[in-house]
């Protein structure tokens, strides 16, 4: 009976300890990876291509590279060096041995921020990041924009937009911007 109250005493006084942890959170320096690989694609003589499809329409343009900048910078640029980001995200890594990949992903509740997911597939033989998912909402007015994000390493970026005013879907819009590097 007296070990059991001191195992007891000693798991709360253990998870006490680990919930009022100081230790300082590290999550993957996503906005470093996005600032390397738009580096990569301003050194290099492609174009950006996009195309835009919504119901029953489908248009191509070419991009400017300093406007793709920016917009992949805000849509999924996160930086958790900010406190903002550092503290209101979860983090669970997932290692698949056999398929060879490594998934982190970050997740939040907090309403203020528009990033609600973000998930991260890494090569576990080269630990270079594949691909980068991300959910995001944003109010413009009376609208709510709900965004599906893939951006795919040294290849595209894909952004689904779901345009929804009072519950009930206005539009769909995908945008895919294409630069291929070594592909």
């Amino acid at each position: 009976m007296l070990i059991r109250r001191f195992i007891y005493a000693l798991l709360s006084l253990f998870f006490i300890a680990c919930n009022q942890s100081s230790e300082e959170k590290n999550h993957f320096p996503i906005h470093a990876f996005l600032e390397e690989e738009l580096a990569q694609i301003d050194s290099l003589p492609i174009a950006i291509i996009l195309t835009r499809e919504t119901i029953g329409n489908a248009e191509t343009a070419v991009v400017d590279k300093k406007e793709f900048r920016t917009l992949a910078m805000q849509l999924i640029g996160i930086d958790f060096q900010e406190k903002k980001h550092k503290n209101n995200y979860k983090e669970l890594v997932l290692e698949d041995a056999a398929l060879g990949n490594i998934s982190i992903g970050y997740t939040t509740e907090e309403p203020a921020l528009p990033i609600r997911k973000i998930e991260l597939n890494i090569d576990a033989g080269t630990n270079k990041i594949k691909s980068i998912f991300a959910e995001r909402q944003d109010k413009e007015g009376e609208q709510l924009l709900i965004r599906k994000i893939l951006w795919t390493a040294a290849t595209e970026l894909m952004v689904n937009t779901s345009y929804y005013n009072q519950g009930q879907l206005l539009n769909n819009l995908t945008e895919r911007y294409n630069w291929a590097i070594g592909n």
